[in-house]
Formats: C-alpha cells, sequence, structure tokens
C-alpha cells in the first residue's frame, strides 16, 4: 500500500453513525499481510484499552468486512483504538513508525500534553508489578510470614537492589513518603523491579523456603543479582535512575486522548454532514 500517511489515513475512515476505521484496512496500512499477525497486535491493544478503564467493545466494535467477495469477522476502530493499535504495531515497520508518529501527535495536541512512547509500556509493567506482589505476598504467607515480617521481607528485597530500605530510597528519589514508589519509575526500573518480584517469588516456592530471617536473606540476594545485572548493562545504579511522571496522570492523559479523539471525530462527522447539506441545497437550487 506504500508508506502510512494521515491523509489515506483520514480518507479511509468510513461513517455511519460514528466516524470508524476497518482493522483490516487499517492493518495494510501498517505493513502488516495477514490477519492471523495482526490480531495479536489487536488483543494487545484492548488490553490496554480495558487497562485504562475503557470498554474495549466502545473502542474496537465487532463487524464483517468483505474482502474479495469473501465475508470476515474485523473490527470497527475509533481513532484512539487506531492510535492504540499503532503503539503496539511492529515499530521496525516504517509504516508503524510513521502511523505511531502521526497519530501520537494529534493525541498530545488534542490534550495539550506530550504522549510518550513509553507510555503504555510503563502502565502495562505496572499491572504486571501490582500482580507479582500479589503472589509475593501469597508465596511468603504460605511460607509463615504475616504482619510486620512481611514488610521486612519486602523491604530486604529493595536492600539488595538499591543498597538501602525503601524508605531512605524515597527520600533519596525526592517521592512523597505517603505515595507508592513504583508509581514514580521509568520503564527500565519498572521492569527491573518486576524481574526482582517475580523471581524472589520463585526462588521461594521452588526452593520451598521456610521462617522470616531466610526468605529475608533470599529476597536481598535476589535484589543484589537483580542490581548487579542492571549495573553490568546499563552502568547506572538503579538508585540513581531518574523519577517519571507520576503514572496515575499518564493513565488520565490517555484517557482524556480518548475523549477528546471522540469529541474530534464528533466535530469532522457534523462538518461533513454541513458540507454535504450545502452542496445538496445548492444543486437543488441550479435545478430550480
Amino acid at each position: 500500500m506504500g508508506a502510512f500517511s494521515i491523509e489515506r489515513f483520514e480518507a479511509d475512515c468510513r461513517q455511519n453513525g460514528t466516524r470508524y476505521w476497518y482493522a483490516h484496512e487499517f492493518m495494510r496500512s501498517l505493513g502488516y499481510d495477514t490477519w492471523t499477525s495482526f490480531q495479536k497486535v489487536i488483543t494487545k491493544a484492548m488490553g490496554s484499552c480495558a487497562m485504562l478503564g475503557i470498554d474495549p467493545t466502545e473502542a474496537f466494535a465487532p463487524a464483517t468486512y468483505l474482502e474479495v467477495g469473501k465475508s470476515e469477522k474485523t473490527y470497527k476502530l475509533t481513532r484512539f483504538a487506531c492510535f492504540l493499535v499503532s503503539m503496539h504495531a511492529d515499530a521496525n515497520k516504517p509504516e508503524v513508525a510513521k502511523a505511531k508518529a502521526a497519530l501520537a501527535a494529534i493525541a498530545a495536541q488534542l490534550v495539550e500534553q506530550q504522549i510518550a512512547e513509553s507510555d503504555l509500556g510503563r502502565l502495562e509493567t505496572r499491572e504486571d508489578l501490582k500482580a507479582a506482589e500479589r503472589q509475593m505476598s501469597g508465596v511468603a504467607k504460605t511460607a509463615g510470614l504475616e504482619g510486620a515480617q512481611y514488610a521486612f521481607f519486602k523491604d530486604a528485597g529493595f536492600r539488595g537492589m538499591y543498597n538501602m530500605s525503601l524508605r531512605d530510597l524515597m527520600s533519596k528519589k525526592g517521592v512523597d513518603p505517603n505515595k507508592t514508589l513504583y508509581d514514580f519509575m521509568g520503564l527500565e526500573e519498572m521492569a527491573g523491579n518486576l524481574f526482582r518480584v517475580t523471581q524472589t517469588t520463585a526462588k521461594v516456592r521452588s526452593g520451598d523456603l521456610k521462617g522470616a530471617r531466610t526468605l529475608e536473606a533470599t529476597a536481598k540476594g535476589v535484589g543484589r543479582e537483580v542490581r548487579n545485572m542492571m549495573v553490568k548493562n546499563s552502568g547506572i545504579a538503579p538508585e540513581n535512575l531518574p523519577i517519571a511522571e507520576n503514572i496515575v496522570k499518564v493513565k488520565g492523559r490517555l484517557k482524556s486522548a480518548n475523549r477528546a479523539m471522540k469529541k474530534l471525530d464528533r466535530q469532522i462527522k457534523r462538518l461533513t454532514e454541513e458540507a454535504a447539506s450545502t452542496t445538496t441545497d445548492d444543486i437543488e437550487e441550479l435545478e430550480d
């Protein structure tokens, strides 16, 4: 289909009550050849939609599409759905890179704030980290830890990874002690903590470890291993990584982009209908 262009994207829009794009057509504009591979991208984008508290069926409405005389199951994508899809698509495809830049620029202009490529990655990793911590808590309780013992066990992981307690770490990074530090971590640091938490859980479970001291030593040891790996790969100790924007604000900005894109398409729809009505009136006047 050639390189992606915002002009072609707008031209491909359909309108029937609302403005939408067929997933099969958007797939080709992003350089994908098969529905099977593209459907995986759709699934990831739908997951992001749900994570933002937006009903996926609102942005990805099931539909049928006639292709070469054959009816295919597809989706009617909103503008925001197209944006999410582009963010999850293969960045190595030049069409994807252009679509991502163009749609992110529209979103940023509408909400008057920059949309970072790492925003979705941070949100998804944060959700994974919440789930991983729940699993670690369950394993620790099974191993006999309760109350303050679990707090010491959890802190041991931070001491291993950062060479300091969680309280000291938050002070060093300048994060309000009443906030959650994970919410201010960049993608690299958050991913490091996700790895630390999942590996601590795996080690406690597989070793059938028991007792507060044993579990604390395990958490600290895993944290130390993750620290060494991060320093080796980047040359930067995790405690020296800069904090990022509160992830709550990131989530709010993306939800605002969804609302703003729907408003934009309602305005375009209205202007299109008004233009069509004016043209019809002009033709009727000429006929009279």
